[in-house]
């Protein structure tokens, strides 16, 4: 019996000896949650083009731009004694002002403007001299500024010219000052020989005299500017079509492109649009955190502080539950947990709202105890919380008229974020009157 026992010692002795310290399995537990962190913050940058894309629509702009000509003073001009089969025609001199500059799409990297010079009679509309041309604006990535102006030396360049429409329109104000006692002798064939005579003076002899008095004392006739969100930005591109100036907008950050560069239809066209890759939507937040930002660290109820044993990242794959939140412990639980959730976003009083109702652990390494709903109550909703500060951090000058984006609408689509943004002017804060001291 006391064999047996001796026996039975030895062997409980060789198997605490033999056997892996429990220790030893936790650390490793542990390295291979760290290294799987390490390979998430190592994640490779992906090709795809712009994850972000700003549309401002054209037509607002050309009104703001066209509402400012209204100071400028017109200019009279002569004409040249006009006749037609031995009939003199009253015309004396007509009134030329500078009536609109409309911002129109043009090549990758430009855009192009059309000013319109109006001639009047008293009230009655002549003819109009248009002058188009594409120019370049000035895209500046290392500061995130996208400069847009038109200066009226570049509309002096421009060689004016009158449309056909408009040269109809002049013949027909021709004709009507011939007498009327007199038209049985005219043709209107004669009438339209006479315009081409007036269209060369006013595009020529009586050019500089209209080009000089209307933009003499203009200055810049089109000036504003974009000043992005402060990002790793790579590069910008503008591309420009019937209803939007387009800025794509290519970051450093190892996120996905936008499916498509163009305007969703479902926000006013009358709207500026923020689109921002469901990737980007996540990456962002990941720079945040790397930045210092936002919080990186979480206890397991996903509460932010700094003394959190849970690192944290998201990312977006396309597909079912497409927002992921990945969390790490590698110095406690030794585990890690990846959560998946379908977001739905909405604008109410005034801020971005986030719901996820589908919110699952998808994938769990080691043991933790943790809730999916608590994390997307906090850190899916800081997702968006994200993005929606990046779109309030544009900043616009109108015509020098400082402004500011805020949000008004969101939806989320195709891996798309795609905020509809109203635009507020920043006023300077009033001074308070100093006080003068007691005496």
């Amino acid at each position: 019996m006391r064999a047996l026992l001796r026996s039975a010692r030895l062997l409980s002795l060789a198997t605490l000896l033999t056997a892996p310290p429990l220790l030893s399995g936790c650390a490793s537990a542990c390295k291979r949650v760290a290294a799987d962190r390490q390979a998430f913050l190592g994640r490779a940058p992906q090709t795809g083009g712009a994850q972000m894309m700003l549309a401002l629509p054209l037509a607002p702009l050309s009104q703001q731009l066209s509402a400012r000509l209204s100071k400028v003073k017109p200019v009279q001009v002569p004409l040249p004694d006009l006749g037609i089969g031995g009939i003199d025609l009253p015309i004396g001199s007509l009134s030329a002002r500078l009536h609109s500059i409309i911002l129109l799409p043009a090549a990758p990297e430009h855009l192009a403007f059309r000013a319109r010079v109006m001639l009047q009679s008293g009230k009655q509309l002549v003819t109009t001299i248009d002058l188009e041309a594409e120019f370049r604006p000035r895209l500046d990535v290392a500061s995130g500024v996208v400069d847009v102006s038109v200066s009226p030396a570049d509309i002096a360049r421009v060689r004016p010219a009158i449309p056909a429409t408009e040269r109809k329109r002049l013949g027909d104000f021709l004709y009507q000052k011939v007498p009327s006692m007199a038209r049985r002798f005219v043709d209107r064939g004669m009438v339209d020989g006479l315009v081409g005579r007036l269209a060369d003076d006013l595009l020529g002899g009586s050019w500089p005299l209209i080009r000089d008095n209307l933009l003499g004392d203009v200055g810049t006739l089109t000036e504003f500017s974009i000043d992005l969100p402060e990002l790793p930005i790579a590069a910008i591109g503008l591309r420009s079509n019937d209803n939007d100036l387009l800025l794509a907008i290519t970051s450093e950050l190892p996120a996905a492109g936008l499916n498509q560069l163009a305007r969703d239809p479902k926000t006013p066209a009358t709207l500026p649009q923020l689109r921002i890759s469901g990737s980007a939507v996540a990456e962002l937040v990941n720079w945040q955190m790397a930045q210092g930002t936002i919080p990186a660290r979480y206890t397991r109820e996903g509460v932010a502080t700094a003394r959190g044993n849970y690192e944290a990242g998201a990312s977006w794959e396309s597909g079912k539950r497409p927002l992921k939140i990945h969390v790490w412990d590698a110095k406690k639980d030794c585990a890690y947990v990846q959560f998946g959730g379908t977001p739905e976003v909405k604008v109410g009083g005034g801020q971005l709202e986030v719901a996820v109702d589908d919110a699952a652990i998808e994938e769990t390494k080691g043991s933790a105890k943790v809730r999916a709903a608590l994390w997307f109550r906090r850190l899916g909703r800081q997702t968006f919380e994200v993005s929606e500060s990046t779109a309030a951090d544009l900043r616009f000058d109108l015509f020098g008229a400082p402004m500011r984006a805020s949000a008004s609408s969101a939806s989320l689509a195709d891996d798309t974020l795609t905020l509809g943004l109203t635009l507020i002017e920043e006023r300077a804060p009033a001074q308070r009157p100093r006080q003068s001291g007691r005496r």
